[in-house]
């Protein structure tokens, strides 16, 4: 063999080397491309259902809000009776300190008055009672 043909084959199969190189790489590109695409759907598909899922977490969110603001109503009604009951209890509660005042200068004077009658009495004897 000479240089000429040397040189051809040698050409010939770098050209072959080259071209099986950007087969290769094109085939490669095409894969990447393919999976490319199919992340992309993916990443689509995703994104769609994190928007139902931040939709329903908004709605979720203004009914807690809704409920917040019913419980809030709630507890001050609450809060507004307790403060009723307690007025009504100290009201109660000096009633029955000035009754009791009353009962016991009331029980003074009973006693005072049995005491005179008591001093008053006349000797009775028994014995007349039966």
């Amino acid at each position: 063999m000479g240089y000429k043909e040397i040189c051809c084959t040698l050409g010939t199969a770098l050209d072959n080397d080259f071209i099986q190189m950007r087969a290769d790489h094109a085939e490669l590109a095409q894969d990447l491309t393919e999976r490319i695409n199919g992340v992309a759907s993916r990443v689509k598909t995703l994104d769609g259902k994190v928007t139902k899922l931040d939709e329903r977490l908004t709605r979720v969110e203004d009914k807690v809000d809704r409920l917040e603001t019913k419980m809030d109503a709630k507890f001050e009604q609450v809060d507004a009776r307790f403060e009723q009951v307690d007025v009504r209890f100290d009201r109660l509660e000096s009633k029955v300190t000035d009754m009791q005042g009353s009962q016991l200068e009331m029980m003074e004077i009973l006693v005072a008055i049995q005491r005179k009658l008591d001093v008053d009495k006349p000797d009775i004897d028994k014995a007349d009672l039966n």
